[in-house]
């Protein structure tokens, strides 16, 4: 667990002096399957099926270098992009992780687009560990990745370790006149702490990251964006059990209009069956408050299910489902349109959920998805 947590530390690209001892790997997962998805929010949209990829797993492709420079320090680098491998496009047009780093006794220091803590942690309390049908990120509202980030990953003290973190372009490059009110989330700077304690089966993390918008955001002004969350799981051996809480505030600069407060948590397990066979359980609730005058409060809750059966170490045949109940507020974000959240979907992350909104495949709006199919990772 401890590994996946600190990902960052073994990244980095740069070229290769003749003296130094270097590797190459590439990896990457390829995730076919059938699904169905239906009871959309919108009136009038039927349900769709079909052969989908990344339904339990996005598919992705990445390279990997880590270079020993000697006296203990490591330059090392990951290009990671996502894969649409079931129609006759094969690569997505944006970038999973590009950064590079340099690693040694003192920890890691990375520089490029990465995966937030907020996203690590989660992964790491969530059975179906951020991924496809079923996952907590269709249903929580969080940040997956930073673009232009600068990240420190301390050592591990006896388990405890932590991430800090700094960008001042949540996505894309900051504009040249980034304080005029007409650009988005490329002139947003965003700062993020995180400590984690691992024992054993036990992990422990917390985290908090800030947002603070350059720009206007017309209609409501949005001033920041502060986020609090704790994590904890332990595992039992034959059951992991995962829980996380947090809350997401975002300040509202206009007049007559109150700051707009999410408070969202998780519980889930995975029970071993066998040494090949897993089951996966989850739940997840989200409410959005928001003022009165301007809307409703919105609710969420998602339900997951999931079975694995490995054919091997790195193939698995799988099922998930996943169904979500909407109040009619939340219905409206996408439906009817929300008088508030609407607006603040691309900025906040308020906007419209799905059993697949984070999963990369199908379409919006669906309250109810099942999918079976096989997972190769290499």
């Amino acid at each position: 667990m401890q590994k996946k947590l600190i990902a960052l530390a073994v990244a980095g690209l740069v070229s290769v002096p003749a003296f130094a001892q270097s590797s190459v790997t590439i990896y990457g997962t390829l995730d076919y399957g059938y699904s169905v998805q239906n009871r959309n929010v919108a009136k009038g949209v039927s349900s769709r099926q079909g052969v989908d990829g990344n339904i339990s797993k996005q598919s992705r492709l990445g390279f990997k270098v880590v270079e020993d420079i000697g006296n203990g320090l490591k330059v090392v680098g990951v290009l990671e992009t996502g894969l649409v491998a079931d129609n006759n496009t094969l690569l997505k047009n944006d970038a999973r992780q590009s950064y590079a780093a340099l690693a040694g006794n003192f920890g890691t220091v990375a520089f490029g687009r990465h995966y937030t803590p907020q996203h690590l942690f989660t992964g790491a309390v969530d059975p179906f560990e951020n991924n496809g049908l079923g996952a907590a990120g269709n249903a929580l509202v969080k940040d997956k990745r930073l673009s232009n980030l600068v990240a420190y990953i301390s050592p591990s003290w006896g388990g405890f370790s932590f991430i800090a973190a700094y960008t001042n372009s949540y996505e894309g490059n900051e504009s040249n006149e980034n304080k005029d009110g007409t650009h988005g989330l490329q002139d947003t700077r965003v700062w993020a702490l995180a400590p984690s304690y691992t024992n054993g089966g036990l992990f422990l993390g917390l985290n908090y990251h800030q947002a603070k918008f350059n720009e206007s955001n017309a209609p409501f002004d949005i001033e920041h964006l502060r986020v609090y969350e704790a994590y904890a799981a332990y595992d039992f051996g034959p059951v992991k059990v995962g829980a996380l809480y947090g809350q997401r505030n975002t300040a509202i600069g206009q007049s007559g209009i109150d700051d707009i407060k999410l408070s969202q948590w998780l519980i889930g397990a995975t029970w071993k069956i066998t040494a090949n066979d897993s089951l996966l359980v989850s739940y997840t609730n989200r409410r959005v408050k928001v003022d009165d005058a301007v809307g409703d409060d919105t609710r969420l809750g998602q339900w997951a299910l999931g079975y694995n059966h490995a054919l091997s170490k790195r193939t698995a045949l799988y099922a998930r489902y996943a169904i979500q109940q909407q109040n009619r507020a939340q219905r409206d974000v996408i439906g009817e349109g929300h008088p508030v959240l609407g607006d603040l979907g691309g900025v906040a992350g308020y906007g419209p959920a799905s059993v697949t909104a984070d999963a990369g495949f199908g379409g919006t709006g669906y309250r109810q998805g099942f999918g079976i199919g096989v997972r190769h990772d290499f």
